[in-house]
């Protein structure tokens, strides 16, 4: 199942729920990532502030993975003609 994820507060709770889903603490998240709790809990509460590195532990840890799609057919044509940024 899919779970999109729009925002970094989107992700922190998506992460969240899928953690406490699987029963792990945040304590034990930190365990087995090497961070410590009050760093699962900030990545928890405000991702955006976190690296990519530690996005990428936490993922690995909760057995999930990033996919990145188009979020809509237009903007992917528009994205060929002239970057958005």
């Amino acid at each position: 199942m899919e779970y999109p994820a729009r925002t970094p507060e989107q992700l922190g709770s998506v992460i969240r729920g899928f953690r406490a889903t699987r029963d792990i603490t945040q304590t034990r998240l930190g365990q087995i990532t090497g961070l410590a709790q009050n760093v699962v809990s900030e990545f928890e509460r405000d991702p955006g502030k976190s690296s990519i590195r530690k996005l990428y532990r936490v993922l690995s840890a909760l057995g999930l993975e990033l996919v990145l799609r188009d979020a809509s057919p237009t903007r992917a044509k528009r994205a060929k003609s002239a970057p958005a940024w």
